[in-house]
C-alpha cells in the first residue's frame, strides 16, 4: 500500500511540474503587454514543411504543441523569468544562453534521454519572446528549436 501511495505522489509531482509551466505561460495570455499564439501539431507540420534545413524539419516534427508570446514590455521579462525559476525545483534544468545580441533563459524538462518540454524567455534584436514547447526531442533538436 505504501508503494502505491508513493507512486501516486510521484505521479502528482510530475503532473504538477507540467501544470506549473503551463499555468505560468497561461497567466500571461490576457496580459496587454504580450501577444500570445498557440500552434497545434497541424500548424507545426506546415511550418516544418517550409523549414530551411533537414535539421530544422526534424526538430519541428518532434514538437507536439507550442505556445509563443511576443513580449512588448521590457519590464515583464524579469517578472516572467522570476516566475519560471520555480521550475528548477520541479525537475527542470536551467540553461542561460548569451550569444551576440541575443539572451535566453531556457528551462528544460527531461524524460530519460529526451527533452519533453522547453520554457524559454528570449531577448534578441529588440524582441522579447516567451515560448512553451512540448514534444519529445534530443539535445540537438532542442538547440535547433532555440536558434529558430
Amino acid at each position: 500500500m505504501k508503494k502505491i501511495v508513493l507512486l501516486f505522489a510521484m505521479m502528482l509531482m510530475s503532473i504538477s511540474g507540467f501544470a506549473q509551466a503551463q499555468e505560468i505561460v497561461n497567466s500571461y495570455k490576457n496580459n496587454p503587454g504580450i501577444q500570445m499564439i498557440e500552434l497545434n501539431k497541424g500548424m507545426l507540420e506546415m511550418i516544418a514543411s517550409a523549414a530551411k534545413t533537414d535539421e530544422e524539419k526534424e526538430a519541428l516534427k518532434s514538437v507536439e504543441g507550442m505556445t509563443m508570446g511576443m513580449i512588448n514590455s521590457d519590464e515583464l521579462v524579469p517578472e516572467i523569468i522570476g516566475k519560471l525559476e520555480v521550475l528548477e525545483s520541479q525537475g527542470y534544468s536551467r540553461i542561460n544562453v548569451n550569444k551576440d545580441d541575443a539572451q535566453a533563459n531556457v528551462f528544460a524538462k527531461k524524460d530519460g534521454d529526451f527533452i519533453t518540454e522547453i520554457v524559454m524567455v528570449a531577448k534578441a534584436r529588440g524582441n522579447n519572446v516567451l515560448a512553451l514547447i512540448k514534444g519529445k526531442f534530443n539535445a540537438d533538436q532542442m538547440e535547433s528549436l532555440i536558434k529558430r
